[in-house]
Protein backbone atom coordinates (compact mmCIF):
# COMPACT_ATOMS: atom_id res chain seq x y z
CA UNK A 1 0.00 0.00 0.00
CA UNK A 2 0.88 3.73 -0.89
CA UNK A 3 0.91 6.51 1.89
CA UNK A 4 -2.14 7.84 0.62
CA UNK A 5 -4.13 4.18 1.01
CA UNK A 6 -2.90 4.09 4.32
CA UNK A 7 -3.57 7.58 5.62
CA UNK A 8 -6.64 7.46 4.43
CA UNK A 9 -7.23 4.01 6.42
CA UNK A 10 -6.17 5.21 9.22
CA UNK A 11 -8.32 8.20 9.12
CA UNK A 12 -10.95 5.86 8.48
CA UNK A 13 -10.04 2.72 11.16
CA UNK A 14 -8.77 5.13 14.22
CA UNK A 15 -10.52 8.37 13.81
CA UNK A 16 -13.85 7.75 12.15
CA UNK A 17 -14.82 4.39 13.53
CA UNK A 18 -14.38 4.84 17.03
CA UNK A 19 -16.26 7.99 16.98
CA UNK A 20 -18.87 6.50 15.21
CA UNK A 21 -19.89 3.66 17.70
CA UNK A 22 -19.28 5.79 20.74
CA UNK A 23 -21.44 8.40 18.82
CA UNK A 24 -24.71 5.34 18.37
CA UNK A 25 -23.66 3.65 21.48
CA UNK A 26 -24.06 7.14 23.23
CA UNK A 27 -20.85 6.88 25.05
CA UNK A 28 -20.70 10.74 25.52
CA UNK A 29 -17.98 10.91 27.94
CA UNK A 30 -15.18 8.46 26.07
CA UNK A 31 -16.74 10.13 22.77
CA UNK A 32 -15.79 13.95 24.46
CA UNK A 33 -12.34 12.84 25.70
CA UNK A 34 -11.60 10.89 22.18
CA UNK A 35 -12.59 13.98 19.77
CA UNK A 36 -10.81 15.90 22.25
CA UNK A 37 -7.60 14.01 21.53
CA UNK A 38 -8.33 13.19 17.94
CA UNK A 39 -8.21 17.74 17.44
CA UNK A 40 -4.07 17.06 17.34
CA UNK A 41 -4.21 14.24 15.38
CA UNK A 42 -6.19 15.24 12.40
CA UNK A 43 -4.16 18.51 12.40
CA UNK A 44 -1.02 16.60 12.31
CA UNK A 45 -1.92 16.01 8.69
CA UNK A 46 -1.90 19.52 7.79
CA UNK A 47 2.17 20.02 8.31
CA UNK A 48 4.83 18.47 6.70
CA UNK A 49 6.65 17.23 9.28
CA UNK A 50 6.49 13.38 10.41
CA UNK A 51 3.49 12.11 12.34
CA UNK A 52 5.11 11.38 15.84
CA UNK A 53 7.02 15.27 15.57
CA UNK A 54 7.81 16.12 18.74
CA UNK A 55 6.52 19.93 20.39
CA UNK A 56 3.46 20.53 17.82
CA UNK A 57 0.42 19.71 19.91
CA UNK A 58 -0.58 23.13 20.59
CA UNK A 59 0.14 24.23 16.26
CA UNK A 60 -1.13 21.23 15.31
CA UNK A 61 -4.44 21.64 17.58
CA UNK A 62 -4.90 24.94 16.80
CA UNK A 63 -4.38 24.35 12.36
CA UNK A 64 -7.02 21.52 12.83
CA UNK A 65 -9.76 23.43 14.48
CA UNK A 66 -8.87 26.85 12.08
CA UNK A 67 -9.08 24.91 8.91
CA UNK A 68 -11.04 21.95 9.48
CA UNK A 69 -13.74 22.81 11.36
CA UNK A 70 -16.58 25.36 11.56
CA UNK A 71 -15.59 29.09 12.44
CA UNK A 72 -17.35 29.24 15.99
CA UNK A 73 -13.96 26.92 16.78
CA UNK A 74 -11.32 29.10 16.37
CA UNK A 75 -13.28 31.94 17.77
CA UNK A 76 -13.31 29.75 21.06
CA UNK A 77 -9.86 28.95 20.55
CA UNK A 78 -8.70 32.42 20.70
CA UNK A 79 -5.29 32.54 23.23
CA UNK A 80 -5.07 28.52 23.09
CA UNK A 81 -8.57 28.19 24.93
CA UNK A 82 -9.93 24.97 23.85
CA UNK A 83 -6.45 23.63 23.12
CA UNK A 84 -6.65 24.16 27.24
CA UNK A 85 -9.48 23.32 27.53
CA UNK A 86 -10.09 19.98 25.67
CA UNK A 87 -6.74 18.60 24.36
CA UNK A 88 -4.92 19.47 27.81
CA UNK A 89 -7.82 18.60 30.40
CA UNK A 90 -8.62 15.61 28.54
CA UNK A 91 -5.24 14.07 28.06
CA UNK A 92 -3.68 14.99 31.48
CA UNK A 93 -6.91 14.51 33.55
CA UNK A 94 -9.09 12.88 31.62
CA UNK A 95 -11.70 15.55 32.78
CA UNK A 96 -12.72 18.56 30.83
CA UNK A 97 -12.45 22.30 32.09
CA UNK A 98 -14.55 23.70 34.57
CA UNK A 99 -15.50 26.45 31.96
CA UNK A 100 -17.08 24.45 29.66
CA UNK A 101 -20.51 23.35 30.17
CA UNK A 102 -21.11 19.66 28.83
CA UNK A 103 -24.83 18.14 27.67
CA UNK A 104 -25.36 15.53 25.11
CA UNK A 105 -27.75 16.94 23.24
CA UNK A 106 -29.11 20.21 21.75
CA UNK A 107 -32.70 19.55 22.06
CA UNK A 108 -32.87 23.03 23.89
CA UNK A 109 -33.03 26.05 22.74
CA UNK A 110 -31.52 27.59 25.65
CA UNK A 111 -28.13 25.51 24.85
CA UNK A 112 -26.52 26.53 21.88
CA UNK A 113 -23.42 25.09 21.06
CA UNK A 114 -20.13 26.91 21.76
CA UNK A 115 -22.15 29.75 22.93
CA UNK A 116 -21.23 31.41 26.06
CA UNK A 117 -23.34 31.76 29.57
CA UNK A 118 -22.53 32.03 32.68
CA UNK A 119 -19.09 32.62 32.07
CA UNK A 120 -18.86 28.98 30.70
CA UNK A 121 -18.96 27.51 26.86
CA UNK A 122 -21.91 25.34 25.92
CA UNK A 123 -20.53 22.16 24.79
CA UNK A 124 -22.31 19.92 23.07
CA UNK A 125 -20.72 16.53 22.70
CA UNK A 126 -22.58 15.11 19.79
CA UNK A 127 -22.62 18.12 17.89
CA UNK A 128 -18.38 18.25 18.69
CA UNK A 129 -18.45 14.62 17.56
CA UNK A 130 -20.26 15.61 13.67
CA UNK A 131 -17.76 18.24 13.80
CA UNK A 132 -15.04 16.02 14.34
CA UNK A 133 -16.23 13.65 11.79
CA UNK A 134 -16.83 16.42 9.13
CA UNK A 135 -13.56 17.68 10.10
CA UNK A 136 -12.62 13.86 9.10
CA UNK A 137 -13.81 13.88 5.90
CA UNK A 138 -12.38 17.48 4.99
CA UNK A 139 -9.15 15.94 5.48
CA UNK A 140 -9.63 12.94 3.75
CA UNK A 141 -11.20 14.25 0.91
CA UNK A 142 -7.79 17.09 0.50
CA UNK A 143 -5.64 14.09 0.63
CA UNK A 144 -7.23 12.30 -2.01
CA UNK A 145 -7.16 15.06 -4.41
CA UNK A 146 -4.23 15.48 -2.84
CA UNK A 147 -4.37 19.19 -1.91
CA UNK A 148 -2.28 17.65 1.16
CA UNK A 149 0.51 15.50 1.27
CA UNK A 150 -0.26 11.68 2.61
CA UNK A 151 2.00 11.08 6.10
CA UNK A 152 4.58 7.97 6.62
CA UNK A 153 1.81 5.45 8.41
CA UNK A 154 2.43 2.19 9.45
CA UNK A 155 -0.61 0.58 9.90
Amino acid sequence: MDNKENTLIFIQKYLNTPVNTLLSTKQYYPLFIYCSLGIETIGAFLDNKPLRARKQSKLRFGNALYQLFPKEYAICNKGGFLYDALRNHSAHNLIPSSFLFLYNEENNNTKKHLSLFDEKINFCIRSFAKDFLNACEKLSLDIKKEKLKAKVIQI
